[in-house]
């Protein structure tokens, strides 16, 4: 009988602590992630996006950049600066068509979850345009309802926005040809942070 009442004891013990620790598990922080979105420049079409997860969970997101003017054939890479991770790569072809080259592929936009009722649009002060340089290009007037609505009913937009309402949502024109560049190769490229 002794045997069995230390064996049921030990047993609960074991559970008992399995259970704490379980329970020390929640209390840590959640990863850091960021949404990127891709949306045509001409149509405002949804075009894909990619979701990232870090290991560390930071509150700031500052986007740094590496960028390399088109000369004949230039580059613009996208840092999460506080993570120093990239969250964008891309060519720039003077007189041709550069491409993405990270993230190599989005999640198609038939594989998001769409909402019945998208998210309301933003205050426009909440649009950050990403100034990887001193001369960037963006157009004098940028359509924020046409892109946002593009973007406004997936299930993630929402999912970010309800976990992180005032967020900036930086907003980045990639412009893979240049020179006489063609507008329907460019694509706005958004950045949400949860």
């Amino acid at each position: 009988m002794k045997a069995n009442f230390s064996s049921v004891l030990t047993i609960l013990l074991l559970l008992i602590f399995v259970s704490c620790s379980d329970d020390d598990d929640t209390n840590i922080d959640p990863a850091s992630e960021v949404l990127l979105l891709q949306v045509d420049f001409m149509t405002n079409t949804f075009e894909g996006g990619k979701k990232y997860v870090f290991d560390s969970n930071v509150e700031s997101f500052t986007i740094a950049s590496n960028y390399q003017a088109p000369g004949d054939f230039g580059n613009i890479a996208l840092y999460y600066d506080e993570l120093n991770e990239m969250i964008f790569d891309g060519s720039i072809i003077w007189m041709g068509t550069g491409q993405r080259s990270f993230p190599e592929s989005l999640i198609n936009p038939d594989d998001f979850q769409n909402n019945v009722d998208p998210v309301p649009m933003p205050s426009e002060a909440n649009f950050q345009k990403v100034m990887y340089d001193d001369f960037a290009y963006y157009p004098d007037t940028i359509d924020y309802s046409a892109i946002w609505n593009s973007i406004s009913n997936l299930q993630e937009v929402t999912d970010f926005k309800n976990n992180n309402a005032n967020s900036e949502i930086n907003l980045f024109l990639y412009t893979p040809s240049v020179g006489i560049g063609d507008p329907n190769e460019w694509d706005w490229v958004l950045f949400l942070k949860k």
